[in-house]
């Protein structure tokens, strides 16, 4: 039997577009994706540092920390960033429909912590310059002291990366939705934009 004729250019291998850099980043949202993650690594990497250092120094048992509610906030603060250095890293490979739920949940684990926080007596870090007076402070947050300034770098950092989640939440809103409108007035017709137009009775 004859063998069919192969179909033109099908002995051609196509070749692959390398991604280019000037490409990825020519446009507005790419650079302000890509330095926003710059960005949200930077802080969660100190923030996970500094809540380590506290976790290695003082342990896991309640009771070798000043107030339950403090630790419970600084392991929540632990498993925030670990879980946000994760999303950093591979944000790539998630969907654009999936930050709207991912930022949400950090914006509540970032806020949440930060609040719990801001009100220990470090909460405001204006008391750091007080902590040769312990009778300014509670009994239980007097062996602290020294860690003030620590606490206080903590909570501030959590406030940025609550800042960075709300921001990445409407950012994301905008960017998936694409929300535009070309009217200045709020009352102007299609026609006048060129949209439809305006049928001609005497026709």
């Amino acid at each position: 039997m004859a063998k069919a004729a192969a179909a033109p250019g099908a002995g051609r291998k196509t070749a692959t577009p390398r991604p280019s850099i000037r490409k990825i980043f020519g446009i507005g949202r790419q650079i302000f994706w890509a330095s926003f993650f710059i960005l949200w690594f930077c802080i969660d990497v100190a923030e996970l540092g500094l809540v380590s250092q506290q976790i290695h120094k003082y342990g896991r048992e309640t009771a070798d920390w000043p107030t339950g509610e403090f630790y419970h906030a600084i392991g929540l603060l632990l498993f925030s960033t670990i879980i946000g250095l994760l999303f950093c890293i591979f944000h790539w490979a998630v969907g654009l429909s999936l930050y709207l739920p991912i930022f949400l949940a950090f914006g509540v684990w970032w806020g949440t912590g930060a609040g719990i926080i801001e009100a220990t007596p470090f909460g405001h870090g204006l008391q750091c310059k007080h902590i040769s007076d312990s009778s300014r402070f509670p009994a239980n947050w007097v062996p602290f002291l020294g860690e003030c300034s620590r606490v206080t770098a903590i909570e501030g950092l959590a406030w940025a990366m609550f800042a960075l989640s709300v921001i990445g939440l409407f950012f994301t809103f905008i960017d998936k939705f694409n929300f535009t409108s070309k009217r200045s007035d709020v009352y102007e017709s299609y026609a006048e934009e060129g949209h439809a137009q305006i049928p001609d009775d005497k026709q």
